[in-house]
C-alpha cells in the first residue's frame, strides 16, 4: 500500500489551531476533523492508500495515532522561528508575506525530510502550489510531489520561480479550468481536479423551513481574501429585515464587529464563531434564505459546494473559481467583487428565485462535485505515482510565460 503524507498550509500548529481555533494537541487529535486533511485523508485510506497528515509545530514532534485510526505528525520547526512569529503585521504586505512563506520552509525543511524517509512516503501532498514554501520544498526534496489549489492568492508569485518550480511536481491538482491553463503556461502537469462533497450527508431537507431574509456566510475571517465587510456594508442597502449570520473566526474578526457598529447594523448581524458541529452546519445550511460568498480569491470554495448540495440558492463573487459550478440566473448569482451595492441586488434576486436555483444546485453538484468522484482519482494518481522524482521527470516545451 502506497502512503502520502498530506502537508497543511498553516505555517504552525500553535498559530491557527491553537490560538485562533483554540484547540491544544489532543483536541486536535482526537476531535477536530473540519478541514480538507481530515476528508481527504478518509477518501483516500476508503481508496487504499495509508495517509498521514503532516503539521509543522514549535511544541510539538513526532507521530500520533487518533482514535478513528488516522495518523498525524509534527514536524518541529526550528527554535529560532519563533522570532518571526511575534511579527503578525509583516504578513499584510506582499513582501512579508513572501519572505515568511520561505522563512517558514527553511525552518522545517531537516524535520520534512526525517519525517518522509521515516514514514517510508511514496508521494507528498502539498497544500497550495503558488506559494513560496511550495518552490522552496521542491527544489530541496528528492520525492515525488503533488500540489494542490486550495484557494491560495497567485498575485504574489515571481514568474521566473514558478517557471523552475511547477515543471518538477510529480502533478498539479486544479480547481478550475482557468487555473490548469495557468499552470500549464508555467510548464507544469495540470490536473482538473475540483472539490468533491458528501452529497448524502449535506442534502436539501423539506421538512426544515427556510427563514425569511437570513444571508449565511461561512469564511475565515481574513478579509482580504473573503471580503465579508461587502457582506455588512451590502445590509446597508437591504430592508432592516434582513440578518446576516457569519460562521467562523480570524484575525480580523475585530475589525469586521467594528465595521457593523459603525455603520450601525451591528444588531442585525449575528458573528456565529467556528462551528465544529457538522450537522449543526447543515443545519444552518438548510435553514437560511440565500448563501453568500463575496471573495476576492478562491479555490471551488468546499462552503460553497456544502451550501449548494443542500438546495441552497447562492450569491458569490464573478471570480474564474466559481464559473464551473455557479451559473448565472440558473444555480446562482455572481456580482462583482468588491461592490456591496451589486451584492446586495444579487441577495435580493437570489431570494426571489430560491426555490429554482437550489433545485439547480443541488442537481449540479449531486452530478459533478460529489466527494466520491474526487477522492477516486486523487488516489489514481497517487497509484500511478512514480517510486523516483527521476522517473517522474515530463519533458515539456518552453512555457510561455517563461
Amino acid at each position: 500500500m502506497k502512503r502520502a503524507a498530506l502537508l497543511l498550509h498553516c505555517d504552525r500548529f500553535e498559530g491557527w489551531f491553537t490560538q485562533v481555533l483554540g484547540f491544544d494537541r489532543e483536541g486536535y487529535l482526537h476531535h477536530y476533523r473540519n478541514d480538507f486533511a481530515w476528508d481527504y485523508a478518509l477518501g483516500l485510506r476508503e481508496n487504499g492508500i495509508e495517509p498521514i497528515i503532516y503539521i509543522a509545530s514549535l511544541q510539538h514532534r513526532g507521530l500520533y495515532k487518533t482514535h478513528d485510526g488516522f495518523q498525524v505528525r509534527f514536524l518541529p520547526l526550528a527554535s529560532w522561528y519563533a522570532v518571526s512569529c511575534r511579527l503578525p503585521y509583516f504578513k499584510r504586505f506582499a513582501i512579508g508575506t513572501y519572505l515568511q512563506e520561505l522563512i517558514n520552509a527553511i525552518a522545517f525543511i531537516d524535520s520534512l525530510k526525517a519525517a518522509l524517509q521515516k514514514d517510508d512516503i511514496s508521494v507528498l501532498y502539498v497544500q497550495e502550489y503558488w506559494t513560496t514554501r511550495f518552490d522552496y520544498l521542491i527544489e530541496h526534496l528528492d520525492i515525488p510531489i503533488i500540489g494542490a489549489d486550495h484557494g491560495g492568492n497567485d498575485s504574489l508569485i515571481i514568474p521566473a520561480h514558478k517557471c523552475r518550480s511547477l515543471p518538477k511536481a510529480y502533478k498539479l491538482t486544479c480547481q478550475t479550468i482557468e487555473q490548469v491553463e495557468k499552470v500549464k503556461q508555467f510548464g507544469g502537469d495540470a490536473v482538473l481536479l475540483p472539490n468533491g462533497v458528501d452529497t448524502e450527508f449535506y442534502y436539501p431537507d423539506s421538512a426544515v423551513p427556510r427563514q425569511e431574509r437570513v444571508i449565511l456566510t461561512v469564511a475565515r475571517l481574513t478579509d482580504r481574501q473573503k471580503r465579508t465587510s461587502d457582506l455588512i456594508r451590502a445590509l446597508t442597502y437591504l430592508d432592516t429585515s434582513w440578518r446576516l449570520e457569519i460562521v467562523g473566526i480570524g484575525t480580523d474578526g475585530d475589525r469586521l464587529r467594528a465595521l457593523a457598529a459603525e455603520l450601525g447594523v451591528a444588531e442585525r448581524v449575528m458573528f456565529l464563531g467556528f462551528i465544529q458541529d457538522k450537522t449543526k452546519l447543515r443545519n444552518r445550511y438548510q435553514q437560511c434564505s440565500v448563501f453568500a460568498l463575496p471573495s476576492a480569491t478562491e479555490g471551488l470554495a468546499l462552503v460553497t459546494l456544502e451550501a449548494m448540495s443542500c438546495g441552497t440558492a447562492v450569491v458569490t463573487s464573478d471570480i474564474p473559481a466559481f464559473n464551473m459550478l455557479v451559473l448565472d440566473d440558473i444555480t446562482g448569482v455572481k456580482v462583482p467583487v468588491g461592490q456591496p451595492e451589486a451584492l446586495s441586488k444579487g441577495i435580493l434576486k437570489c431570494d426571489l428565485n430560491r426555490e429554482r436555483y437550489g433545485q439547480e444546485a443541488r442537481q449540479r453538484v449531486a452530478n459533478s462535485y460529489s466527494k466520491r468522484q474526487l477522492f477516486a482519482r486523487l488516489a489514481d494518481l497517487i497509484q500511478h505515482c512514480p517510486e523516483s522524482i527521476a522517473s517522474s521527470a515530463v519533458e515539456f516545451a518552453t512555457p510561455r510565460s517563461c
